[in-house]
């Protein structure tokens, strides 16, 4: 069905959130753009915390045990051992408040997934360590390996630097930033010159593979050098040249001493010595070092100044936004609401004429009153825009429903009427025709002629009822009454007369009690309904067996046949409309018969019930209530009245799947075993009021002396 299916005011509302969400998730984007932003330029404070300045100061435990493994390495003595040892221990100390400090949640919440990676790495190359320095001590790793396994270290973390400046959102401070790792690596480089150096110097030889290596970092210092001189700000270089203000000729003497390397210079030559080397690399990287952590506490205070900034804009976007959507909210809401509202009204005008205006009318008409439309269906005020309009279309079809109901309850009762005249004149005919056959059973000599005047009988009979169904379709009461009680036995019998398939059906019952005259015709009506239905919806070598008896709130006959059964839903159905008969629909033709027997029952308070049978049929429970059932004393009193009759005289009832049951014939009829003759039988059927005899079955062709009763088989 889709949208089909939903009510108006979820559709309204539906209309109204596209808007209000497409408002509130653009808002959220902003606000959580702005969050992020406002939440990355504050990791840089916190990254630099709590893992840049732990790692700078682990790398310098490292440079140091590096230059002293590489001097060791160039001259073995067990003073350069001793020293190796001792930077060892150092190393070690620092190595705990490391590791501590680089997996605290400090650094776990705040670091991205690839730099959690890269810390790993760091963590595991600090593992590698105890391997490396039992080579080095062992002397079976040559003084530039140990230099290059060593500066592994510091390079991983140059990268986690770098990994960190990628993760946050640029800013202002993304140059300065990469400055500031150009510094870094300049400096990681002119420590490795000082071990390298230091080593050549200890040892006094250089080999080319030394040589090469000295210029190679050289050359990349002072491009690492060159490339922060033009990534940093004129403040931020202000700030990292400062602290090397005083150390000019130093880095003089630097310059002179990587010429001269580069230029092949023997260690004999070189413009410095040992003691020389280790003052002026050691000034120089502590002034690096200095000037880095200048330009570091620049960049901290500028990224604080932009979190601030951040954080404001936050604060206004979201106040504004959420300003915004709330009167959004109200506004659409309100406006919704109303249309709901005359919706509404216009919803409860329609319920008000389905459920009490045109029932009113219809019920008022079904009695004879007088209906005015225009009094039922006053003008509504709905306005002049598009509810309005539909409004004014909707009071049109009230008043044309009322119009309409007026007009076709006058044609139903007109109908009624033409039903119920029709109906009327054809009963008028039967009963002549009824009246004319027994006059002829009365002259008929002949069998086989009395046989067929019998079967005609019968059909007769079952026109008769037909057309009392159309009288009771047209809501009027049936011809035929009974001033009398009518024992039970003989109202099942009367019922099995008016039923084609009669053959089929066996009567059973011990109950001597009586019906009420004034029930009479319609529970033989009802009966008949019941076993035509069982006969016609059962397959034809079925029999269906009728039985009744006394019970403690009537009497109760039970029609059960031996056919298909009906499905527990079906039953429920039936049994619904049984208990609750609705209005009669013309174009329901399939359940004419249902629809009588529930007008019916209704009539006289009898209870129709059906169920499935034990037999895989189905059976028709009717309850006759107390009022209705007149006892075996009060019958044989000839209280209220004198029996009437209505079947034929008294027999053993025999069928091939029930035994015999003895059955109580009407009074003053009598038993046809005693007769023995053609005449006997016809003498009580003359006996028999016309308006309750039951015809023989056509099949019986011997002499009615010697038949059982055929009224059940």
């Amino acid at each position: 069905m889709g949208s089909r299916g939903r009510s108006i005011r979820l559709r309204i509302y539906f209309l109204v959130a596209i808007p209000l969400v497409a408002m509130a998730g653009l808002l959220a984007y902003v606000v959580g753009t702005s969050v992020n932003n406002a939440v990355s330029v504050d990791r840089v404070p916190n990254l630099i915390n709590a893992s840049g300045i732990p790692a700078a100061k682990f790398g310098v435990f490292v440079e140091s045990e590096r230059a002293a493994a590489v001097v060791y390495l160039f001259k073995p003595t067990t003073a350069n051992l001793a020293a190796y040892r001792a930077a060892i221990t150092a190393t070690n100390k620092a190595e705990s408040a490391f590791t501590a400090a680089m997996t605290s949640p400090a650094v776990v919440g705040t670091e991205s997934s690839g730099g959690a990676q890269q810390i790993q790495t760091i963590l595991g190359g600090l593992r590698q360590l105890p391997t490396l320095r039992g080579a080095i001590q062992a002397r079976a790793i040559s003084p530039l390996a140990a230099l290059v396994a060593y500066s592994q270290g510091p390079t991983a973390t140059t990268k986690l630097f770098l990994i960190q400046t990628d993760s946050v959102v640029p800013t202002d401070q993304l140059g300065p930033a990469v400055g500031l790792l150009a510094t870094v690596q300049a400096r990681e480089q002119l420590s490795q010159e000082y071990a390298l150096l230091a080593g050549m110097l200890a040892g006094h030889r250089i080999t080319l593979a030394d040589r090469v290596a000295f210029t190679n970092l050289a050359a990349a210092r002072l491009a690492n050098l060159q490339d922060a001189d033009n990534l940093l700000g004129p403040a931020d270089l202000a700030a990292y040249n400062a602290p090397k203000a005083g150390s000019g000729a130093m880095q003089q003497d630097l310059a002179s001493i990587e010429q001269a390397i580069a230029a092949g210079t023997p260690v004999g030559k070189l413009p410095v010595t040992a003691a020389q080397w280790q003052v002026t690399a050691g000034t120089l990287l502590t002034d690096y070092f200095n000037g880095g952590v200048a330009v570091s506490e620049a960049i901290l205070a500028a990224d604080h100044q932009i979190s601030h900034a951040a954080w404001v804009r936050v604060a206004a976007v979201s106040s504004v936004g959420l300003l915004g959507l709330l009167i959004t909210i109200l506004f659409t809401t309100l406006v919704a609401r109303g249309i709901i509202r005359r919706l509404g009204g216009l919803e409860r005008n329609a319920l008000q004429l389905a459920e009490v205006q045109l029932p009113d009318v219809v019920g008022r008409l079904r009695r004879g009153e007088d209906v005015d439309v225009n009094a039922e269906a006053p003008a509504l005020r709905t306005g002049g825009d598009e509810i309005g309009r539909v409004g004014q279309a909707f009071d049109l079809v009230r008043q044309t429903a009322i119009r309409a109901a007026v007009d076709e309850s006058r044609l139903r009762q007109g109908l009624n009427d033409v039903f119920r005249s029709l109906a009327r004149r054809s009963q008028s005919l039967l009963h002549r025709q009824l009246t004319l056959l027994d006059q002829m059973e009365r002259r008929a000599t002949d069998p086989e002629a009395l046989d067929d005047l019998f079967r005609l009988d019968h059909l007769t009979t079952r026109m008769r009822r037909h057309a009392e169904g159309l009288v009771i379709l047209a809501g009027a009461p049936p011809g035929r009454s009974w001033s009398s009680p009518v024992r039970m036995v003989d109202v099942m019998r009367g019922a099995i007369a008016e039923v084609e398939d009669y053959a089929r059906v066996s009567v059973a019952t011990r109950s001597q009690a009586a019906l009420a005259g004034s029930a009479v015709a319609d529970v033989i009506h009802l009966l008949a309904e019941l076993i035509e239905n069982a006969t016609t919806l059962s397959p034809p070598y079925t029999s269906v067996r009728v039985s009744g008896d006394t019970v403690a709130n009537g009497f109760a006959i039970e029609v059960e046949d031996r056919g298909l059964g009906m499905s527990p839903q079906r039953l429920a159905e039936l049994n619904e409309r049984l208990a609750s008969p609705p209005e009669f629909n013309p174009s329901d033709s399939e359940q004419l018969g249902l629809f009588v027997v529930s007008q019916l029952a209704k009539r006289h308070g009898i209870r129709v019930t059906l169920k499935a049978s034990p037999y895989g049929g189905t059976a028709a429970i009717v309850l006759i209530p107390g009022h209705l059932v007149v006892t075996e004393e009060a019958f044989r009193a000839g209280l209220p009245g004198e029996p009437a009759a209505i079947g034929m005289a008294a027999s053993s009832v025999t069928n091939g799947n029930h035994p015999a049951t003895e059955l109580a014939g009407p009074a003053g009829f009598p038993d046809s075993a005693s007769r023995g003759r053609c005449g006997g039988r016809r003498a009580a059927r003359r006996r028999a009021p016309a308006e309750a005899r039951t015809p023989r079955p056509p099949a019986v062709r011997q002499c009615p002396a010697v038949r059982q009763s055929y009224l059940v088989r």
